[in-house]
C-alpha cells in the first residue's frame, strides 16, 4: 500500500550554504524499477526530485546523472509528485554536478512495448525496449541501414522522426530528430503502454496524472 504522503520538512535540504538550484534531468532506480526524475536542488546532504514513481519513505534510490555520476540514498519524504532523498553519505556538490569532456550520456529506460516504423515506403513492426529523451532502441526483423530516416509510431507518444544510428543482428538503435520533452516522456513512463508487450512484465506503481 503506498505511503501516505508527507511533506517536506521546513529543514529538508538542512540549511547549507552549498545548496543549489537546478533543474537537471536524471534517472532514478530502485530496486525493480526505474523513472525519470528532475533534480529541483541538491545540497551535500541531499537531492529534492521531480518524479512520478510511487516512492515511500525508507525507500532506497539510486539517481543516474547524464555526466555519468551517480548516487544512492533513501527517501525520506513525498508530497505529490516530489521526494526528498537523503545521501547514504555527504558529496562534494561540484564534483558531482561537473560536466563531462565527452557528451551526456542518454538516461535510458526500460520499456518493452510494441512499435511501428514506417521504413522506406513499408510499415515494419518492431518491440521497443527502452526509450530516453534522445532515442530508443527497438527489436527489429527486417534489417535497416546506417542513417536510415525513420518515423517511430510509439503507442501514447506523437510519432517521432528518427534517424538509425547503430545496427546490430535483429536490433537498432535510433536517434530522436527531437528531443522529447520531460513532462511528456515522463508521463508516458506512468502509463501501461510501457509495457504492454507483455503480461509478465512488471505493471507500473506510478501516479496517474490529475
Amino acid at each position: 500500500m503506498m505511503d501516505t504522503p508527507r511533506p517536506a520538512p521546513a529543514d529538508f535540504p538542512k540549511r547549507d550554504d552549498r545548496l543549489t538550484t537546478i533543474l537537471l534531468v536524471a534517472r532514478l532506480s530502485t530496486e525493480n524499477w526505474d523513472d525519470l526524475c528532475r533534480i529541483r536542488n541538491v545540497s551535500s546532504g541531499g537531492m529534492r526530485l521531480e518524479t512520478r514513481a510511487a516512492l515511500v519513505t525508507g525507500e532506497r534510490v539510486g539517481i543516474d546523472l547524464k555526466n555519468g555520476n551517480a548516487v544512492a540514498g533513501v527517501v525520506v519524504w513525498t508530497d505529490r509528485f516530489e521526494v526528498g532523498v537523503q545521501f547514504d553519505q555527504p558529496v562534494d556538490i561540484v564534483a558531482l554536478l561537473a560536466p563531462t569532456a565527452q557528451s551526456p550520456r542518454s538516461l535510458r529506460l526500460s520499456a518493452r512495448c510494441p512499435v511501428v516504423l514506417r521504413l522506406d515506403g513499408h510499415i515494419v513492426p518492431g518491440l521497443l525496449q527502452n526509450i530516453s529523451q534522445g532515442g530508443t532502441r527497438v527489436v527489429l526483423a527486417p534489417p535497416a541501414r546506417l542513417n536510415d530516416g525513420v518515423v517511430v509510431v510509439i503507442p501514447g507518444l506523437k510519432s517521432q522522426r528518427a534517424s538509425v544510428r547503430w545496427v546490430a543482428p535483429g536490433t537498432v538503435g535510433l536517434a530522436f530528430s527531437e528531443t522529447v520533452a520531460f513532462a511528456e516522456l515522463s508521463h508516458w513512463l506512468a502509463q501501461q503502454h510501457r509495457f504492454s508487450a507483455t503480461s509478465s512484465a512488471p505493471l507500473s506503481p506510478n501516479r496517474q496524472s490529475s
